[in-house]
């Protein structure tokens, strides 16, 4: 781990701690903080794949139901798609479940209803190549395989792994793996999130203004063995996230 990395975690760690010797908020306050959160998360997770709607334009077609003009059904699917995914991973993040190949499989199909109704919810099983990408994902055969060690690998985190590292290591290690046939960045994101706000960090979302680097550094990690970019990125958003919360917290 670098010595910039190291520090930075250091420091989201002290974040943390007085962001819990805060708690509890109060409610109205973090249901706005959370509010916002999910439609910034929104339109990040899906800009980061190529969805052209502005963060404003996601904001109304989450709080009012009303489509804007030139942009397609599929873009206002995913949006939506992704609030419906949020409310039942926070449902598992309240819940005593680990993480099991269900969760996974759940997500997916909410993600995508409406977009890849005959491969929502569904392991892929045909070989895939991402485009621009040096990395192959796994033959479809292996796909079982390697959600069973995943799942298994990813069900309890070790307590000398800080939740960042473990959340970030997950996102890689399933976008490596490839398993559903689109969708597979979407539940990834959340399954960060999920991790994240099961040890009482606030959620984090990639921007979408990060694309590139986002991108680069998750394709590199598996293929040079080093995730310190990666984990980074992801530290950085968390960071983000928890500035909002400290405001909260100063102007309470």
């Amino acid at each position: 781990m670098s010595e910039s990395l190291h520090l930075l975690l250091h420091r989201v760690t002290q974040q943390q701690q007085r962001i819990a010797q805060a708690r509890p908020l109060p409610e109205a306050t973090l249901r706005s903080l959370l509010d916002d959160f999910l439609i910034r998360f929104a339109h990040d997770t899906t800009a980061l794949e190529g969805n052209t709607l502005t963060l404003h334009e996601t904001q109304v077609v989450l709080e009012h139901g009303i489509t804007i003009g030139g942009k397609t059904i599929r873009e206002h699917l995913e949006v939506t798609n992704i609030a419906t995914a949020w409310h039942t991973l926070n449902d598992w993040v309240r819940s005593a479940e680990p993480l099991t190949e269900n969760v996974l499989t759940d997500l997916h199909q909410l993600t995508m209803h409406g977009i890849l109704d005959d491969d929502a919810g569904h392991y892929r099983t045909v070989p895939v190549f991402i485009r621009g990408s040096r990395h192959v994902p796994p033959n479809p055969l292996r796909i079982p395989d390697a959600m069973a060690d995943f799942v298994t690998q990813f069900a309890h985190r070790p307590p000398s792994l800080h939740p960042i590292v473990f959340a970030a290591q997950a996102h890689i290690q399933l976008a490596a793996i490839h398993p559903f046939v689109d969708g597979n960045g979407r539940v990834s994101r959340l399954l960060v999130n999920g991790f994240l706000m099961r040890d009482s960090y606030p959620p984090a979302s990639y921007p979408a203004t990060s694309r590139a680097e986002y991108l680069t550094t998750l394709e590199q990690a598996p293929i040079t063995h080093d995730i310190d970019p990666f984990v980074h990125l992801t530290v950085e958003a968390v960071d983000w996230m928890q500035q909002r919360y400290l405001l909260a917290i100063r102007q309470t």
